[in-house]
């Protein structure tokens, strides 16, 4: 009897342990809303009216959104547009010498440099998808945004040039702004530790933009109607998880 009652309270006490166990990883595998602040980065090529400007960019973003428990996601991006390749033929020719140089206003042949500088900003909403996750918070990501973006040439040089002033830039840079769309289909990873936390996929701009400058300079033209922007490239981030630690309390019987 003795050693009866040693063996019946050794297989209650590996029970309890058991049900610890179990009950523990149900808890720390549980879907849960999840805010969250993201920085990412993604390489883009351009395609429609955009490639007749400008070539391939880096694309600088940040985003605030919030992964419900329903495993739902909305929130806001926006994103800082930079490159320098200009592909848009004989911009400045008419101001330029045969050697590509300006004249500024000390007689000295000054270099110009043309980039592009951009922006966008979308609300976005979407899925998580959880396959080919190892949590219930992490899987494949989805979702479609609707916002506005706007781009330019940059024109950079040393000194001052008579005819490129703020003013005169104006009728070289194209400034355009217009509404836009934004697509994403990649995987999300948050761990249960909190310390690893990164997205990744397939990023897709398209734009429809007019020149708010109306007239430019080199053609002589004005400079009326749609232009069709489209941007794609994979994009890369870091995510910054701002909900509390959950709590885990365990109760016996």
């Amino acid at each position: 009897m003795k050693y009866s009652f040693f063996v019946i309270l050794f297989l209650s006490s590996l029970f309890t342990k058991a049900q610890f166990v179990l009950e523990k990883q149900e808890i720390q595998d549980s879907a849960f809303t999840i805010p969250m602040f993201t920085v990412s980065y993604a390489y883009q090529f351009t395609a429609s009216d955009m490639a007749s400007r400008f070539g391939a960019n880096s694309n600088v973003g940040g985003s605030f959104a919030i992964k419900t428990k329903s495993n739902w996601y909305y929130g806001f991006n926006g994103s800082f547009i930079f490159g320098g390749k200009v592909v848009e033929p004989n911009l400045l020719s008419a101001i330029q010498t045969s050697d590509g140089t300006v004249i500024d206003n000390e007689g000295i042949l000054t270099d110009v440099y043309l980039g592009e500088r951009g922006s966008s900003f979308f609300l976005i909403g979407g899925r998580l998808i959880n396959k080919f996750a190892p949590n219930k918070n992490s899987g494949i990501l989805v979702y479609a945004g609707f916002g506005m973006l706007q781009h330019k040439i940059s024109i950079k040089f040393q000194g001052n040039v008579p005819s490129l002033t703020d003013e005169h830039k104006k009728g070289y840079d194209r400034f355009s702004v217009g509404y836009a769309a934004n697509g994403f289909v990649g995987y999300l990873f948050l761990s249960k530790n909190r310390l690893l936390n990164f997205f990744g996929g397939f990023d897709y701009t398209v734009g429809w933009t007019k020149n708010w400058r109306k007239y430019n300079y080199d053609t002589q033209q004005l400079d009326e109607g749609t232009h069709t922007n489209v941007l794609y490239g994979v994009r890369i981030g870091w995510i910054i998880r701002l909900n509390k630690r959950q709590q885990q309390d365990f109760y016996f019987n």
